[in-house]
C-alpha cells in the first residue's frame, strides 16, 4: 500500500498565535533549514472560521505548537481569500512538527519594510485607523506585517462604556510611519496578564508587534489587530 503523504509541509516562525472566535489564528514566516527568512504565511483551517484548533497544532510527541516555535505544517494548497493571499490551507490528517525557537536577534531580522499598514484614515469603536473598507482593500498588499516598536501601550479598560458594555479588554496604541494607531490586542497572553492587572495603561519598550488585517467583516471593513507583541524577555522564554 502506497504511504499517504502531504501535498507539501511549510517550515515557519510562529509570529502569532492570536486568539480568535472558535480557535486560533497562527501566522508566521517561513524559514528554511539554514534560517533565511521567506515570506508571510497564515495556516488555516477547513473549518468555516479558518480557526485552528488546540488538535490541528498537535505534535507528535504531544506538544502543541506555541508562539515563536518553528514548526513544520503539512499542507494541501494556497488558499488566497481577498486581501490574505497568505492563507495555506492545513492537511489536518497529519501532526506538526516542532523544530526549535529562532533567537531574539533572527527575529529583529525578520521585520517588514516600513511603510503604512495599509490604508488609513478610517477608525471606529474606540480606536484609531483600525479599520479598511472593503473599496480600499489592496488585494497584492497582503494581510501581515512585523514592525519594530520604541513603545507601545496596552490600555485594559471597558469595551463600550458609552453603550453600557463594562467587560474589560485591551487595545494597544502606538506611533509607526507617522501615523497614531490604537487596535485591539488578540494576544491571548499578554491580554491575560492586562486584564489580570485590571484597569490601566502598561507601557512596553522596543518590542516586534505583529499586525494582522483580518477578514472581511459583515459591515463591509476589514479591521487590523495586534495579534502578538514580541519583547526580548518572551523570546527568551
Amino acid at each position: 500500500m502506497t504511504e499517504v503523504q502531504p501535498k507539501f509541509i511549510e517550515r515557519i516562525v510562529c509570529l502569532a498565535n492570536s486568539r480568535k472566535p472558535l480557535g486560533r489564528c497562527i501566522a508566521g514566516k517561513r524559514i528554511d533549514s539554514n534560517s533565511k527568512v521567506g515570506t508571510w504565511i497564515r495556516p488555516i483551517s477547513s473549518q468555516q472560521s479558518h480557526a485552528i484548533s488546540e488538535d490541528d497544532r498537535r505534535c507528535l510527541d504531544g506538544h502543541t505548537a506555541q508562539f515563536l516555535d518553528i514548526i513544520e505544517i503539512p499542507c494541501i494548497e494556497p488558499r488566497p481569500t481577498l486581501h490574505q493571499t497568505e492563507n495555506a490551507l492545513i492537511d489536518d490528517r497529519f501532526y506538526w512538527e516542532l523544530k526549535g525557537r529562532p533567537t531574539w536577534k533572527q527575529l529583529q531580522a525578520m521585520v517588514d519594510a516600513p511603510g503604512p499598514l495599509w490604508a488609513n484614515g478610517y477608525s471606529a469603536y474606540y480606536n484609531q485607523n483600525n479599520r479598511v473598507p472593503e473599496g480600499l482593500l489592496d488585494l497584492n498588499g497582503g494581510s501581515l506585517k512585523l514592525i519594530p516598536l520604541d513603545r507601545i501601550v496596552l490600555h485594559a479598560g471597558p469595551k463600550a462604556p458609552d453603550f453600557g458594555n463594562m467587560k474589560l479588554i485591551v487595545r494597544a496604541s502606538f506611533d509607526y510611519a507617522g501615523q497614531h494607531y490604537k487596535l485591539d490586542l488578540t494576544d491571548p497572553e499578554l491580554e491575560k496578564e492586562c486584564l489580570n492587572k485590571g484597569n490601566g495603561d502598561y507601557e512596553l519598550k522596543s518590542v516586534l508587534a505583529c499586525i494582522s488585517l483580518a477578514e472581511l467583516h459583515t459591515d463591509g471593513y476589514a479591521y487590523k489587530v495586534v495579534a502578538s507583541i514580541i519583547t526580548q524577555q518572551r523570546a527568551s522564554s
